[in-house]
C-alpha cells in the first residue's frame, strides 16, 4: 500500500488558510481552531486515494500498521495520530507484542506508549529490564509502567534486585499492593548498604512500601551525620510510615543546603529558612 503522509497535507492546507486569514483569529484561538481542524481532516476524503485518512488506516490489517509505523519513523516523520488511534482501538495484537523484541529505541518507546500495562506484555517488559540490549532510556520507561502492576511481576522482579540492575526492580517492588516480606527484606537490605549518595533513594522506596518495621533503622540512620537532602528523605519516610521525628538539626553550614538555599532566593525547596 502506497505510504501517505497525512500530516503534510494537513499542513500545507493549514499554511494556506493561516496565509490568507492569519489576523482573523488570535494565536490562541488559531491553536484551538487547527485542533479542530485536525480531528475533521480524519474524517475528509482524501481526492488521491478516494478515501479519509480513518479509513485509510482502517482497512490496513495488523502486520501493515505496524510496518507503517515503522517507515513512519525510518523517514523520520512524526506519526501520524489517525494510525496510533487505529492501533490503540484494536487492541493488544501479535505484531504490536513483537515491537518489544526490537531493539530501535524510538521503535520500543512507541511500543511502550501503545502497549502500556497489558498483562501480555509484563513477561517481556521484565526480560527487558535484565537484558544489556536496551539503555536506561527504554528501563525508565518500562520501569514506569511495571510500577502500576508491580504484584503481577513480583518473582521476576525478586530475581532481578540480585543484579545490576536491581535499582529498577526495587523501585517496582516499592509499589507492591500486596506486601511480601520477601520484597522487604530486599528494600531494607539496599537500605541499610547504601551510601550517602544513594540513602535518600533507598529511604523513599521504604516510605513507599509502606511497612512500619522500617521505621526503627530508619530513626538509628537519621541520628546520625546526614546531609541534608539525607536527614529530608529519612524524615519524609520516618513520617509516611507513622513515626515523627522532632529534634531540631543545624544545617546551616552543610554544603548541600547553602546550595539549595542560595539557588531558591533564601528558602529551601522544603520551604525552611535556616533549621530543621
Amino acid at each position: 500500500m502506497e505510504f501517505i503522509d497525512f500530516d503534510e497535507i494537513f499542513n500545507k492546507r493549514m499554511a494556506d488558510m493561516l496565509e490568507k486569514h492569519a489576523e482573523e483569529h488570535t494565536e490562541e484561538e488559531w491553536e484551538d481552531l487547527i485542533a479542530e481542524a485536525y480531528r475533521k481532516f480524519g474524517d475528509t476524503v482524501i481526492r488521491k486515494i478516494g478515501k479519509t485518512p480513518r479509513q485509510y488506516f482502517k482497512q490496513m490489517s495488523d502486520a501493515g500498521l505496524v510496518e507503517t509505523l515503522k517507515e513512519y519513523l525510518l523517514k523520520e516523520l512524526p506519526v501520524s495520530d489517525f494510525l496510533c488511534e487505529e492501533i490503540e482501538e484494536r487492541g493488544i495484537f501479535p505484531e504490536l507484542l513483537s515491537l518489544l523484541e526490537e531493539t530501535d529505541e524510538e521503535l520500543v518507546h512507541y511500543a511502550i506508549n501503545l502497549i502500556g500495562a497489558d498483562a501480555s506484555a509484563r513477561k517481556r517488559y521484565a526480560e527487558m529490564l535484565a537484558s544489556d540490549d536496551y539503555d536506561e532510556h527504554i528501563k525508565d520507561a518500562v520501569a514506569d509502567v511495571l510500577k502500576g502492576c508491580a504484584d503481577s511481576v513480583l518473582e521476576e522482579m525478586l530475581a532481578l534486585s540480585d543484579t545490576e540492575n536491581r535499582e529498577y526492580a526495587l523501585e517496582i517492588l516499592s509499589k507492591l499492593k500486596e506486601k511480601d516480606d520477601r520484597a522487604y527484606t530486599k528494600l531494607l537490605h539496599a537500605f541499610l548498604e547504601s551510601d550517602d549518595k544513594d540513602m535518600p533513594l533507598y529511604a523513599g522506596y521504604l516510605a513507599s512500601y509502606g511497612d512500619e518495621r522500617a521505621l526503627p533503622y530508619l530513626l538509628e540512620q537519621i541520628e546520625k551525620d546526614v546531609g541534608y537532602i539525607a536527614f529530608q528523605e529519612l524524615k519524609y519516610a520516618i513520617e509516611a510510615l507513622g513515626g515523627e521525628y522532632t529534634k531540631q538539626r543545624d544545617f546551616s553550614a552543610d554544603p548541600e543546603y547553602i546550595a539549595i538555599k542560595k539557588a531558591s532566593g533564601g528558602t529551601d525547596i522544603f520551604g525552611m529558612n535556616r533549621k530543621n
